[in-house]
């Protein structure tokens, strides 16, 4: 049977009129709602108010300043700071389940960005490179280089460079802990053989996070002599983990001052989260 526009409108009159419809307002904050048949799904009318009943969402901040700012501003009762090392995070949830039944979908995030020097030193970490292209990333990025002085080791650098064509023979470790290599080279028709010094060990001084404090990082210099007298070299960081989380575990020391909250170790429970 095909109704008409008058006899379908009197029907969603009747339906309305049948669930009894009108506005109710839910809780202490006074949510108004409205009640639906079975088959209908409810819906409120949050919107309509002039300003929201409660604070929710999520501020991502660039920087540790700005998160302290952000959770001395908004922080009570039922705020928690939570933080992880790997990767390094801070969350502050200001309406923790834990403190009170909330919700936990008021929050602030600080991602501690990784600063651009430890990225380069920790992609290079175990990479097999020839000696050219070791003593020009180290060449490159010397500015970092704390122990030995940039001058010695710019001039082991470039003597790698020159050295680009030579076969290495051997190879053994000093007393002092360098290496020394022994190669030939031609010179004018002629086999001569050289020897070049190389420190096993230097140290580095990087930030490791974005205009974070310099850390001190050693790092091993290994090598490979290939049948034919090839030389393949790559850089080792020791214990590049401990570093970070010693600077994670500063940063959390010194949110915690400047907050006057503890910090969990862990991550917040995302299930407590509403979605509406």
């Amino acid at each position: 049977m095909d109704l008409n526009e008058s006899q379908l409108e009197c029907i969603g009159k009747d339906a309305l009129a049948a669930s009894h419809q009108e506005t109710r307002f839910v809780g202490n904050l006074g949510i108004p709602a409205l009640i639906l048949p079975e088959g209908f799904s409810v819906h409120t009318l949050e919107r309509t108010l002039i300003s929201p009943p409660r604070k929710i969402g999520t501020t991502v901040l660039n920087d540790a300043a700005s998160f302290v700012s952000v959770v001395i501003d908004q922080m009570s009762e039922s705020t928690r700071l939570f933080s992880t090392i790997n990767p390094p995070t801070f969350t502050a949830v200001f309406n923790h389940h834990a403190a009170g039944g909330g919700w936990g979908d008021h929050r602030a995030q600080y991602n501690a960005p990784i600063s651009p020097e430890w990225k380069a030193w920790t992609a290079i970490d175990g990479k097999k490179m020839s000696q050219v292209e070791i003593a020009q990333f180290i060449e490159n990025n010397l500015v970092d280089v704390v122990e030995p002085d940039g001058a010695t080791l710019l001039e082991i650098c470039r003597t790698l460079e020159a050295k680009k064509k030579v076969n290495f023979a051997s190879a053994i470790r000093l007393s002092d802990g360098s290496h020394q290599f022994t190669y030939e080279e031609d010179v004018q028709g002629s086999a001569q053989k050289g020897q070049l010094m190389v420190p096993e060990e230097f140290a580095i001084g990087i930030p490791v996070f974005e205009n974070g404090e310099k850390w001190r990082l050693n790092v091993r210099l290994r090598y490979r002599i290939a049948d034919g007298g090839s030389l393949t070299m790559w850089l080792e960081l020791i214990r590049p983990h401990k570093v970070i989380e010693e600077a994670v575990k500063e940063l959390r020391e010194a949110i915690a001052v400047q907050t006057g909250l503890s910090i969990l170790n862990g991550t917040p429970n995302n299930n407590m989260v509403c979605k509406m």
